[in-house]
């Protein structure tokens, strides 16, 4: 029986700010697939070719049409389900990417079309390559598009990323008054150009790089199935840590963690 391929691919020098991998997820359609999108501070690029998928988000229930593009930050973790035969051609962003391509389109649990970054062109040539199975030539194209794309900097931008970059290195298990305190800045002012160049303030980003890393301990690189992430979160609820303790670890209070594992939970239910 086929089964879902998943590669990733080394990132060209040419687009290294931007992109932190290439990847291509190749589902044969012959049952339901689910995977979970982890809030990991980071946007994405997607190009999708076959049925559509579906989107559920954890905490609220509301479901909406995945169909790739361009994604910002998200604040809370997704059950993907597809059903159908698909081919999906992405892009791992830096989490300072977006910034530098859209830094005036900042996007914040939402998606805006890929042509809107990439070029109709350019989109269109990676779904026909992805589409008659040429995995290489539809990366290329996403890879060279993203190369061509317009590069915005600011001297905000350019002390922000090092700031960025030590809290992925410490897996978001930092305060933000440490943070600040290490990039030599007033808090308010490194709040203030989180929300300017990522959509989201600092507390919010340490949220997501937690709950991210969290579960990345447990189930390691590539497709997040949601088994896997349920699995990691009860385990851990069951140990019974102190709240304080729970939220500083994986960036939710024990009572958001629980509404997490049962929105999972609930959206593995077939619909009826």
């Amino acid at each position: 029986m086929a089964t879902v391929e998943y590669r990733r691919v080394a990132t060209p020098a040419s687009i290294r700010d931007v992109v932190e991998h290439l990847w291509v997820l190749r589902h044969p359609g012959a049952e339901a697939e689910r995977e979970v999108l982890l809030p990991d501070g980071r946007g994405s690029v997607v190009v999708s070719v076959g049925q559509q998928g579906r989107r559920i988000d954890a905490l609220t229930g509301e479901v909406e049409v995945d169909d790739g593009g361009v994604r910002g930050i998200a604040t809370r973790p997704v059950v993907r389900t597809q059903v159908g035969p698909s081919v999906r051609i992405g892009a791992q962003l830096t989490p300072w990417g977006l910034a530098r391509l859209s830094p005036h389109a900042l996007l914040v649990d939402a998606v805006a079309p890929a042509a809107t970054l990439l070029g109709a062109p350019a989109v269109e040539s990676c779904v026909q390559a992805a589409a008659r199975g040429d995995d290489a030539a539809a990366v290329g194209v996403l890879a060279d598009a993203l190369a061509l794309a317009v590069r915005f900097d600011s001297p905000e931008l350019e002390l922000l990323v090092p700031v960025l970059a030590e809290i992925e290195q410490q897996r978001g298990l930092v305060r933000a008054a440490d943070v600040a305190r290490a990039a030599q800045l007033p808090v308010a002012q490194l709040h203030r150009w989180t929300v300017r160049h990522l959509g989201v303030d600092l507390a919010v980003y340490l949220a997501a790089v937690r709950f991210s890393a969290f579960v990345r301990e447990a189930v390691g690189p590539g497709p997040v199935l949601p088994h896997e992430a349920l699995a990691a979160i009860r385990w851990y609820g069951q140990v019974g840590y102190p709240p304080r303790e729970v939220e500083r670890f994986t960036g939710h209070r024990p009572v958001e963690l629980r509404r997490i594992e049962e929105g999972i939970a609930a959206a593995l239910v077939p619909a009826s």
